[in-house]
């Protein structure tokens, strides 16, 4: 069953990072540096608000649901939602009347805000009742519907506030599906206990996740007020591009393993539990050190054509930058921070977001002023690691996460040297698609021998007993 979710998770993943990439690259190519800097500053704080206001309540949500009480659990969780979003926009239209902030701005940054909400809250009830197939479907959908819905409403605006709004409206629509699975819960009923478990069991998070996203997005706001909105543009444009090709697959592992790990924790089966988060380890393993292999070969001819010369030009330096940053985040975000489901305490996450945050901020407040993209692209580097380590020293002290690092220095070990030779390929005297095709063999070559020497997704036993089968035919 695992290797059929993960299978369809990660395929609807894929699709939807390739669409999510075009629209990247079609807002830059829009807008312009200047106005979609502007744009990923609203997205950047509608991130920040939503990880202070929203997500402690939906990771609480999964952590505390259970099928036999699933009714009232979904109903508590969507009317709290409902609560705190109420809040966030009441709490926005203040500042615009006080005159802190201008209404653009205002809209600009609540609108994705509300609609990440939405397809989120209905996202996690889905993906807790494991409908796989739905969930995978609303990816695609809000794949397609964001570029269409982007470009229509800038076209019509010409403003980075529309822009915007037409991103929030492209993730409601796309909820729709999910929404029609769990509209049932609305009419659930509502349990103050289970509020206060969310509560109990989520106040560490309310901080933790609030600070994590000021870690995540802090780089940009700082470039923006230390450098230029400008600077933020092409700096923000590839670091969602490498973002994307990392962080869509491991969101897909976390979908399809994580849920099955925390059954059979909720079960007592600690073997089974401790078999899963393994195999989802050498899974993150892989897709990290392979998919920063494919990054460090290919990104720069990526960025030329998707982006534009101007765009390669003023990050050509940062790929490496962003990249091991990504691949520290994803560990950190999508393996040791699982913890929390594993454990009696969501205190870990808060240590590892304080962390992100000091160390970013700290080395961001120093670099960028000399370095400008560059410093926010090492401070970057610096608070994904802080807060990596931290998350995995907690996890390891609590024992709740297994870390085979034989099997990641193996992996690792293997993409290095597969990199190596693709780098030593594009030395040889031959045309830049021979070239290309030459680099991008060594490498996949690389990984299905992973893939098949570590089991990787399951697929090294499938691909054994079809060959058995074969055989035997």
């Amino acid at each position: 069953m695992i290797l059929r979710h993960a299978a369809i998770y990660i395929g609807s993943r894929v699709f939807a990072a390739a669409l999510n990439l075009l629209s990247v690259a079609l807002f830059a190519r829009l807008a312009g540096p200047e106005t979609f800097g502007a744009y990923l500053l609203y997205l950047a704080s509608a991130y920040i608000i939503y990880g202070f206001a929203i997500q402690w309540l939906r990771m609480s949500f999964f952590a505390l649901y259970t099928a036999d009480n699933s009714a009232s659990i979904v109903g508590t969780f969507l009317r709290a939602v409902c609560l705190f979003v109420g809040l966030v926009v009441a709490i926005a239209a203040l500042t615009v009347w006080a005159g802190v902030y201008s209404a653009a701005v205002v809209a600009g940054t609540i609108m994705p805000t509300v609609g990440l909400a939405v397809f989120e809250t209905f996202f996690e009830i889905s993906r807790a009742r494991l409908k796989v197939e739905l969930v995978g479907f609303a990816v695609l959908l809000r794949a397609l519907l964001v570029p269409l819905g982007g470009a229509v409403a800038f076209t019509l605006t010409g403003t980075a506030t529309g822009l915007a709004a037409g991103v929030a409206a492209a993730h409601v629509l796309a909820a729709i599906p999910l929404i029609r699975e769990g509209w049932s819960g609305v009419r659930a009923k509502y349990s103050a206990g289970i509020a206060r478990q969310y509560l109990k069991y989520g106040s560490p998070l309310i901080l933790a996740f609030g600070i994590n996203a000021v870690g995540q997005s802090g780089d940009r706001l700082l470039l923006a007020r230390l450098d230029s909105v400008g600077a933020v543009g092409p700096y923000g444009a590839v670091g969602d591009l490498i973002k994307q090709s990392l962080v869509v697959v491991s969101e897909a592992v976390a979908g399809s393993y994580m849920p099955h790990a925390k059954r059979a924790a909720s079960d007592g089966d600690d073997a089974r539990t401790r078999t899963i988060l393994t195999e989802a380890f050498r899974a993150y393993a892989f897709i990290t050190a392979f998919g920063s292999a494919f990054i460090l070969c290919f990104a720069p001819d990526v960025v030329r054509i998707l982006f534009g010369v101007h765009y390669a030009e003023a990050t050509a330096s940062l790929v490496p930058y962003f990249t091991l940053a990504t691949a520290l985040y994803v560990f950190r975000a999508f393996y040791f921070g699982q913890a929390i489901y594993f454990l009696e305490s969501a205190s870990a996450e808060l240590y590892a977001s304080t962390g992100t945050v000091v160390a970013g901020a700290i080395t961001a407040l120093l670099l960028i002023p000399s370095y400008g993209a560059t410093g926010a692209a090492l401070a970057m580097v610096a608070a994904q690691a802080a807060g990596c380590l931290i998350a995995a020293l907690a996890a390891r002290r609590w024992r709740a996460m297994p870390l085979p690092v034989l099997d990641l220095c193996g992996i690792a070990g293997a993409a290095i040297v597969a990199e190596f030779l693709a780098d030593a390929a594009g030395l040889l005297p031959v045309g830049y698609l021979m070239s290309s095709a030459l680099k991008f063999g060594l490498i996949s070559l690389g990984a299905c021998l992973i893939v098949k020497a570590y089991d990787i997704f399951g697929l090294g036993l499938w691909t054994q007993k079809l060959a058995f089968r074969k055989l035997a035919a």
